[in-house]
Protein backbone atom coordinates (compact mmCIF):
# COMPACT_ATOMS: atom_id res chain seq x y z
CA UNK A 1 0.00 0.00 0.00
CA UNK A 2 2.77 2.46 0.91
CA UNK A 3 4.75 1.59 -2.22
CA UNK A 4 1.72 2.34 -4.40
CA UNK A 5 1.27 5.70 -2.66
CA UNK A 6 4.97 6.47 -3.14
CA UNK A 7 4.80 5.52 -6.85
CA UNK A 8 1.75 7.74 -7.37
CA UNK A 9 3.47 10.61 -5.54
CA UNK A 10 6.59 10.22 -7.70
CA UNK A 11 4.42 10.20 -10.81
CA UNK A 12 2.67 13.37 -9.58
CA UNK A 13 6.03 15.08 -9.04
CA UNK A 14 7.15 14.15 -12.56
CA UNK A 15 3.90 15.43 -14.09
CA UNK A 16 4.01 18.67 -12.10
CA UNK A 17 7.61 19.26 -13.19
CA UNK A 18 6.41 18.99 -16.80
CA UNK A 19 3.97 21.80 -16.07
CA UNK A 20 0.81 19.73 -15.87
CA UNK A 21 -2.12 21.33 -14.07
CA UNK A 22 -2.95 20.00 -10.62
CA UNK A 23 -6.46 18.92 -11.68
CA UNK A 24 -4.99 16.63 -14.34
CA UNK A 25 -2.32 15.31 -11.99
CA UNK A 26 -4.99 14.53 -9.43
CA UNK A 27 -7.12 12.75 -12.07
CA UNK A 28 -4.18 10.72 -13.38
CA UNK A 29 -2.64 9.73 -10.04
CA UNK A 30 -5.73 9.52 -7.84
CA UNK A 31 -3.98 11.58 -5.15
CA UNK A 32 -5.91 14.01 -2.97
CA UNK A 33 -6.20 17.56 -4.33
CA UNK A 34 -4.59 19.05 -1.21
CA UNK A 35 -1.53 16.83 -1.56
CA UNK A 36 -1.13 17.63 -5.27
CA UNK A 37 -1.42 21.38 -4.57
CA UNK A 38 1.17 21.07 -1.79
CA UNK A 39 3.54 19.23 -4.14
CA UNK A 40 3.01 21.95 -6.75
CA UNK A 41 3.92 24.66 -4.23
CA UNK A 42 7.08 22.79 -3.22
CA UNK A 43 8.18 22.24 -6.82
CA UNK A 44 7.30 25.63 -8.30
CA UNK A 45 7.40 27.84 -5.19
CA UNK A 46 4.05 29.22 -6.26
CA UNK A 47 0.40 28.32 -5.99
CA UNK A 48 -1.16 26.35 -8.86
CA UNK A 49 -2.93 28.08 -11.74
CA UNK A 50 -6.67 28.00 -11.63
CA UNK A 51 -9.08 28.02 -14.52
CA UNK A 52 -10.22 25.76 -17.27
CA UNK A 53 -8.04 23.63 -19.46
CA UNK A 54 -7.77 24.79 -23.06
CA UNK A 55 -10.18 23.25 -25.52
CA UNK A 56 -9.11 21.57 -28.72
CA UNK A 57 -10.86 24.36 -30.57
CA UNK A 58 -8.73 26.95 -28.76
CA UNK A 59 -5.56 24.99 -29.53
CA UNK A 60 -6.50 24.76 -33.23
CA UNK A 61 -7.25 28.47 -33.55
CA UNK A 62 -5.07 29.09 -36.62
CA UNK A 63 -3.62 27.17 -39.52
CA UNK A 64 -0.17 27.41 -37.96
CA UNK A 65 -1.34 26.09 -34.59
CA UNK A 66 -3.19 23.28 -36.39
CA UNK A 67 0.08 22.33 -38.13
CA UNK A 68 1.88 22.40 -34.77
CA UNK A 69 -0.80 20.28 -33.08
CA UNK A 70 -0.62 17.85 -36.01
CA UNK A 71 3.11 17.43 -35.39
CA UNK A 72 2.50 16.64 -31.72
CA UNK A 73 -0.27 14.14 -32.53
CA UNK A 74 1.92 12.47 -35.18
CA UNK A 75 4.67 11.95 -32.60
CA UNK A 76 2.16 10.75 -29.99
CA UNK A 77 0.58 8.28 -32.43
CA UNK A 78 4.00 7.03 -33.58
CA UNK A 79 5.00 6.30 -29.96
CA UNK A 80 1.67 5.03 -28.64
CA UNK A 81 0.26 3.28 -31.71
CA UNK A 82 -3.39 2.82 -32.58
CA UNK A 83 -4.23 2.47 -28.88
CA UNK A 84 -3.89 6.29 -28.60
CA UNK A 85 -7.26 6.57 -30.32
CA UNK A 86 -8.91 4.40 -27.64
CA UNK A 87 -7.32 5.67 -24.42
CA UNK A 88 -4.63 8.11 -23.34
CA UNK A 89 -1.19 6.51 -23.30
CA UNK A 90 0.52 8.57 -20.59
CA UNK A 91 4.12 7.49 -21.23
CA UNK A 92 3.71 8.03 -24.98
CA UNK A 93 2.11 11.42 -24.28
CA UNK A 94 5.01 12.56 -22.09
CA UNK A 95 7.66 11.27 -24.48
CA UNK A 96 5.89 12.73 -27.53
CA UNK A 97 5.57 16.10 -25.80
CA UNK A 98 9.26 16.12 -24.94
CA UNK A 99 10.18 15.26 -28.55
CA UNK A 100 7.69 17.84 -29.83
CA UNK A 101 9.30 20.56 -27.69
CA UNK A 102 12.75 19.56 -28.95
CA UNK A 103 11.55 19.81 -32.56
CA UNK A 104 9.77 23.07 -31.83
CA UNK A 105 13.00 24.49 -30.40
CA UNK A 106 15.06 23.35 -33.40
CA UNK A 107 12.57 24.70 -35.92
CA UNK A 108 12.09 27.97 -34.07
CA UNK A 109 15.85 28.59 -33.80
CA UNK A 110 15.84 30.55 -37.05
CA UNK A 111 12.85 32.70 -36.22
CA UNK A 112 9.46 32.90 -34.53
CA UNK A 113 7.24 29.84 -34.80
CA UNK A 114 4.48 30.77 -32.40
CA UNK A 115 3.84 29.38 -28.96
CA UNK A 116 4.48 25.70 -28.35
CA UNK A 117 1.67 23.45 -27.19
CA UNK A 118 2.10 22.94 -23.46
CA UNK A 119 1.61 19.62 -21.69
CA UNK A 120 -1.95 20.52 -20.68
CA UNK A 121 -3.01 21.29 -24.25
CA UNK A 122 -1.22 18.10 -25.34
CA UNK A 123 -3.27 16.10 -22.83
CA UNK A 124 -6.49 17.76 -24.08
CA UNK A 125 -5.62 16.86 -27.69
CA UNK A 126 -4.88 13.26 -26.65
CA UNK A 127 -8.13 13.08 -24.69
CA UNK A 128 -10.17 14.49 -27.56
CA UNK A 129 -8.54 12.05 -29.94
CA UNK A 130 -9.96 9.22 -27.80
CA UNK A 131 -13.46 10.73 -27.71
CA UNK A 132 -13.63 11.62 -31.39
CA UNK A 133 -13.75 15.38 -30.83
CA UNK A 134 -10.37 15.55 -32.57
CA UNK A 135 -9.66 13.42 -35.61
CA UNK A 136 -6.60 12.41 -37.58
CA UNK A 137 -7.29 12.98 -41.25
CA UNK A 138 -5.15 11.99 -44.21
CA UNK A 139 -4.21 14.53 -46.87
CA UNK A 140 -4.09 12.95 -50.31
CA UNK A 141 -2.12 15.83 -51.72
CA UNK A 142 0.87 15.96 -49.34
CA UNK A 143 0.28 12.46 -47.93
CA UNK A 144 0.44 13.26 -44.22
CA UNK A 145 -1.97 12.83 -41.35
CA UNK A 146 -3.12 16.06 -39.74
CA UNK A 147 -5.32 16.93 -36.78
CA UNK A 148 -8.77 18.36 -37.33
CA UNK A 149 -11.78 19.03 -35.14
CA UNK A 150 -15.38 19.74 -36.01
CA UNK A 151 -16.51 23.24 -35.07
CA UNK A 152 -12.94 24.57 -34.88
CA UNK A 153 -12.02 27.92 -36.40
CA UNK A 154 -9.71 26.24 -38.89
CA UNK A 155 -11.12 24.45 -41.90
CA UNK A 156 -11.15 20.67 -42.07
CA UNK A 157 -8.26 20.88 -44.53
CA UNK A 158 -4.60 19.97 -44.30
CA UNK A 159 -2.82 22.88 -42.59
CA UNK A 160 0.37 22.32 -44.59
CA UNK A 161 -1.49 22.53 -47.90
CA UNK A 162 -3.36 25.62 -46.68
CA UNK A 163 -0.08 27.30 -45.73
CA UNK A 164 1.31 26.46 -49.17
CA UNK A 165 -1.81 27.76 -50.94
CA UNK A 166 -1.77 31.04 -49.03
CA UNK A 167 1.88 31.64 -49.78
CA UNK A 168 2.93 30.83 -46.23
CA UNK A 169 5.31 28.07 -47.33
CA UNK A 170 8.69 28.55 -49.02
CA UNK A 171 9.74 24.97 -49.70
CA UNK A 172 13.15 24.29 -48.13
CA UNK A 173 13.45 27.87 -46.87
CA UNK A 174 10.63 27.36 -44.40
CA UNK A 175 7.39 29.10 -43.65
CA UNK A 176 7.06 32.85 -44.02
CA UNK A 177 4.33 34.93 -42.37
CA UNK A 178 0.88 34.18 -43.69
CA UNK A 179 -1.75 36.89 -43.53
CA UNK A 180 -3.61 35.77 -40.41
CA UNK A 181 -1.01 33.60 -38.71
CA UNK A 182 2.08 34.25 -36.67
CA UNK A 183 5.43 34.86 -38.34
CA UNK A 184 7.45 31.74 -39.01
CA UNK A 185 10.88 30.80 -40.28
CA UNK A 186 11.10 27.03 -40.15
CA UNK A 187 12.39 23.99 -41.96
CA UNK A 188 9.53 22.03 -43.55
CA UNK A 189 8.67 18.73 -41.88
CA UNK A 190 9.92 15.57 -43.56
CA UNK A 191 7.13 13.73 -45.36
Amino acid sequence: MRLQQLARTQQAVALLRCGMRTTLVQRITGLRAALVRELHREIHADKPKSGQLPSTHAVLDSVLSQASASLFIALYRALGGAETERQIQLEALLQAHRLYLEQQERVAAGGRLGPAIDINAAWVLARDLTTGLALRRFCRQCRIHYLAADFSRTALQCPICRLKQRGGWRGRGGVRPAKDDEAVDAQPPAH
